[in-house]
Order: structure tokens, then C-alpha cells, then sequence
């Protein structure tokens, strides 16, 4: 086995870990249950590796399925070390004390490998077994062939004795893969991104299912509905932004299916209490007070799913309604706080999937990455100290999308006595003396350095002012990627007006290449520079407008 270990580790480069076997069977049962498991031999062949799989935990629901360990145990290589059982602990899952996001019923095996070495084996083998499926009986299954580890061999069956029907996205019931390797130089090169998925029912079919279990007439007759749409005047974005403000996120277990089954707007109201479920709902039913055509929606926070799908493959639930002039899906989500009423949804839902509850069924949806409005606009107005090498004045900023999320969220998620800190570090500031907010934009009153010699000044840019903008820019070193996605798009702008300058100053010439500008010039005595970059995601030379923009030249006054 060592000798194994040590070609795999010679040949090209080295995964975390390697699969020698990995075998996962869905078996339904003569009594109506599903039962799959999944067995395992793996050697970890990094310190990575041994961290992953010295603990392992997976994940399961109380009321809805069962989980068995029939075998977990480490085989030592080094002699005289024999094999080591694993230790098996089941608890509250660790989720629940660090977000308070899913409901009690949600529990976790902890299964830890004791003394686990680098070339060790890890075997373990695993049967969860699924009593009842929540808001419908579609079943579901994806199986990865390669994930983050080479895979020698691995193998998918289906057991379908009882002739149910199923849909796959690839014919047979049987697969099998042999060597495949995430790492491109390994000798198991060759890599796969296959996926194979069964369901027994459509997502439309889900979807209609759970309309018929959550899209319940009654809740229409709560009386506080109108009330709270008169106080918001019937406006989508102030409704959302009302019922995350006022219920208060609490978990807890209510209806058939904890997790999922939510409680009537008229108990959440009471309450003033509620998980993401409830507010779906709620929302829900005050938007169709509102006029709207409204519904509860599944939704992941961890990017699209495979296109067969079960209520299990989501983690979360929003709000969506029809748009009144296209009919196009419009996102709300009541869950996060601080988000401005614009933004419907916090940018982190991007890319995710989607199924709105509707009667009659609907497909999958997917929130798009790009279209989106994301603007920052920034503008500093004060004097220029050159002895002091600080500028002192007013910075306001405003934007729309992700810029305007991030500084309203900054603004009401810190401590007052923490704020002026905070904006400070956000806005690259020397020193903050104040700040406000009035929804919309925010203005801080502070200083900012400058760096001069004898020649020349070289004033602050968007690099330095903008959190975002530093963030992105920090991707230039030590070497940008071939392509990524930018964690905080916007099209920044930033534009500065200084007194304090001798007019027989040296101007900078413009600069002007693709998605970036950067221009100067004296207006009424006073030194006036306008910066523009674009670095959203949708730029297709962003990377282009980010290696320009690293630049200092265009911020640099020559000195008379």
C-alpha cells in the first residue's frame, strides 16, 4: 500500500486525498422507505487531507430519517500501529449555535479517525435511511463522481425493484468511473465533471406539490395584513424591508415537516418571531394585499443546483413576485436586515436557483449574475495641507446594488460607538471625526494622507478610498488569475475637489483605456480629478481595468 502511495505522490501533482474505492447504492424499499449508502476507502495524502477526513460529519433530520454507521476505522501503514476505531458522537448540529438558521430537528455524526497519519486509510460505511420526504414526495439524488480528491474507482447504482418512475440525466441504472483526478499534471488526469442525477419527479411537479402544502386559503384572513400594506404603501421593497425589521429571526420547530412547514402569518405576527420560512410567507400574503401576484419560493445560498431536484436540496426560503410589466420572476428576500429597500435581495443570492410554490407547478430559476445596476459614487470636497501631506473635508458616498448593501449594512450592523472605526478603515481614511447616514448616502467628515517628495504629490484614488476597490485590487498580486469572479462588483466613480494647490501645478495627462478614466484639471482655483473604473463582472476586461488602475501615474501632480 505505501508503494501505491508513493507513485500516486510522484507522479504530477498531488490531491488532498485518494478514493482506491467509493460506492454509493439508492435502494427503494419494499415498504415505501429509501435507503442510501455509501461505502469508502480513502487515503489521505496531504496534511489537507488528514484534516478533512480525521473529522468527519454528515448531516441528517430527526422525524424524517435515520442514520446508521455500520463500519468506521482507521488502517495504520506504519507497522505495529494495527487499526483504530472511530470515535461516533450524534448531537444538535453545529449550525445551529453559530447561526441560529435551521431549526432543532437538524442533527449530526460526528465520526473522528484517531491518530490519523498522511497514507493512512480511512473506511467507513454508511446507511441513512429516509422515512418521509418534506412538502412532497419527489425523491432526489446527485452523485459527483470526482470531487476534490482522485478517484481510482467509483461506482452509482440504483435499485429500482419496485418499478418507480424515475428521471435521469443519464440512461442505465449503473455507473462507474475509474481514474479521475481533479489535479490536471496527476497521473489519474483524467478529470470529470459528471454528474449523475435521479428524481422521481420534476421540479414543476415539486413545485405544485408544495403549493398544495404551503398555500393555504386561511392565511389570507389575518387582519393585520392591510394594516402593515397601508403603512408601507403598498411598495414591494418597503413591505420586505418591514417584515425583516420586525420579526425577530428565531428558529423553531412547527408544522409536519420542521424546517420547511411554516406557521400562519397571524401566529408570526403575534410572535414577532420567525425563520426565513414565516417571513416567506408573510411576505407573501402582505404582498398579494398589496396587489401582487405573489408566492413562497425554495431557494439555495450555495449557487445553482442539478436540474432534478427534492425540498432537501434547498436551504433556504424567499419571497418572489410577477412583475407587472414583463411578468419576469422579482426576488425578495425578508430573511437579511440593513440591505436597502432597492436591493430586494442581498448580492450573495447571485447565481443561486430558485422554485417558486405554484399552483400548477413552475421550473427551476436562477437569480443572473449580471445586469445588474451596481454603482459607487464617491465624492471628497476639502483643503490640501502640503505640509501636513493630509487632505481634510467631507467624503459623501451613494450608490445602488452591492456598494450601497455593503455601506448600509456597515452602517447598521456597528456598534455607534465602533462607527466612526469602522468607516474609516472602509473609506481608507487617516482619521474619521463623524459620520451619517440618511438611507441613501452616507457622509463622513474626516482626513486623508497624501505621499510627496520634492517633486511631486500623489493623491488618493479609488484603490485607497474604496473598500471594494481594494479588495479587487489586492487580486493583482502577486499574480492575477486567468479569470474569477469579483466578490464586490460596482462601477466606481470617484471625483475630488481640493483647495490648496498652486494652479502652476503640473497636471497628469488623461488616461483612457478600457473600462477605466482618470482626468484632472483646475476648475475656479480649485484641483478637481475624476476617477472611473469598472470592475463588475460583466467588464470583460476587468482584468485589463484593474492592472491600469494599479497604476499611480494619473494621480500624480508635479509641483511648480
Amino acid at each position: 500500500m505505501l508503494a501505491a502511495i508513493l507513485t500516486l505522490c510522484l507522479m504530477g501533482g498531488i490531491p488532498d486525498a485518494v478514493y482506491l474505492a467509493h460506492e454509493v447504492n439508492v435502494t427503494f424499499e419494499l415498504n415505501g422507505s429509501i435507503t442510501e449508502r455509501t461505502t469508502a476507502v480513502i487515503i489521505p495524502l496531504t496534511g489537507r487531507g488528514v484534516q478533512r477526513y480525521s473529522t468527519m460529519s454528515v448531516a441528517f433530520r430527526t422525524g424524517m430519517e435515520e442514520l446508521e454507521i455500520v463500519q468506521a476505522y482507521a488502517g495504520h501503514w506504519r507497522g505495529g500501529r494495527g487499526s483504530s476505531q472511530a470515535t461516533i458522537s450524534t448531537g444538535p448540529h453545529r449550525i445551529l449555535s453559530r447561526t441560529n438558521r435551521l431549526e432543532s430537528s437538524l442533527r449530526e455524526t460526528v465520526i473522528l479517525m484517531p491518530g490519523l497519519e498522511v497514507g493512512d486509510t480511512v473506511t467507513v460505511d454508511i446507511i441513512r435511511t429516509i422515512h418521509s420526504l418534506p412538502l412532497s414526495d419527489v425523491y432526489s439524488y446527485s452523485f459527483f463522481p470526482a470531487l476534490r480528491d482522485s478517484v481510482v474507482r467509483s461506482v452509482f447504482r440504483v435499485h429500482n425493484d419496485l418499478n418507480t418512475q424515475l428521471i435521469s440525466s443519464e440512461p442505465g441504472s449503473s455507473w462507474e468511473f475509474l481514474n479521475l483526478s481533479p489535479v490536471p499534471s496527476h497521473s489519474l488526469a483524467e478529470s470529470s465533471s459528471l454528474m449523475i442525477s435521479i428524481a422521481t419527479g420534476t421540479p414543476e411537479r415539486l413545485s405544485a406539490e408544495a403549493s398544495h402544502s404551503l398555500d393555504r386559503p386561511e392565511h389570507a384572513g389575518c387582519s393585520r395584513l392591510d394594516e402593515i400594506v397601508r403603512t408601507t404603501n403598498s411598495d414591494p421593497g418597503a413591505l420586505r424591508v418591514w417584515v425583516a425589521e420586525n420579526i425577530n429571526y428565531t428558529g423553531a420547530d412547527a408544522g409536519v415537516w420542521p424546517g420547511w412547514s411554516p406557521r400562519s402569518p397571524e401566529e408570526t405576527l403575534e410572535d414577532g418571531s420567525g425563520v426565513c420560512r414565516d417571513r416567506a410567507v408573510l411576505l407573501t400574503w402582505l404582498l398579494r394585499k398589496a396587489g401582487y401576484d405573489a408566492y413562497p419560493a425554495l431557494a439555495t445560498t450555495n449557487g445553482e443546483t442539478a436540474l432534478v431536484v427534492d425540498a432537501r436540496s434547498f436551504d433556504h426560503m424567499i419571497t418572489v413576485y410577477r412583475s407587472p410589466l414583463d411578468n419576469s420572476w422579482i426576488v425578495l428576500d425578508p430573511t437579511p436586515r440593513g440591505i436597502p429597500i432597492s436591493a430586494g435581495a442581498s448580492f450573495g443570492l447571485r447565481g443561486c436557483t430558485f422554485l417558486p410554490i405554484v399552483p400548477g407547478g413552475t421550473a427551476l430559476q436562477t437569480i443572473p449574475l449580471n445586469g445588474w445596476n451596481d454603482t459607487l459614487n464617491i465624492l471628497i470636497s476639502g483643503e490640501i495641507d502640503l505640509e501636513e501631506n493630509l487632505i481634510t473635508g467631507d467624503l459623501k458616498a451613494s450608490g445602488y446594488g452591492v456598494p450601497l448593501e455593503l455601506i448600509t449594512t456597515l452602517f447598521t450592523r456597528s456598534d455607534p460607538s465602533n462607527r466612526n472605526e469602522m468607516f474609516r478603515r472602509f473609506f481608507g481614511a487617516a482619521q474619521c471625526d463623524s459620520v451619517f447616514f440618511d438611507g441613501e448616502e452616507v457622509t463622513v467628515h474626516g482626513k486623508w494622507e497624501v505621499f510627496r517628495n520634492s517633486e511631486y504629490v500623489l493623491l488618493p484614488g479609488l484603490r485607497e478610498i474604496s473598500l471594494p476597490g481594494s479588495r479587487i485590487a489586492s487580486l493583482l498580486l502577486p499574480a492575477p488569475p486567468d479569470s474569477f469572479l469579483i466578490d464586490a462588483p460596482a462601477t466606481e466613480i470617484l471625483r475630488v475637489s481640493l483647495s490648496g494647490f498652486d494652479t502652476e501645478s503640473r497636471l497628469p495627462v488623461l488616461v483612457n483605456a478600457p473600462g477605466y478614466i482618470c482626468s484632472m484639471d483646475f476648475e475656479y482655483g480649485r484641483l478637481v480629478y475624476t476617477e472611473t473604473a469598472d470592475v463588475t463582472n460583466s467588464n470583460d476586461d476587468v482584468l485589463q481595468t484593474l492592472l491600469v488602475r494599479s497604476a499611480t501615474s494619473a494621480r500624480a501632480v508635479g509641483l511648480p
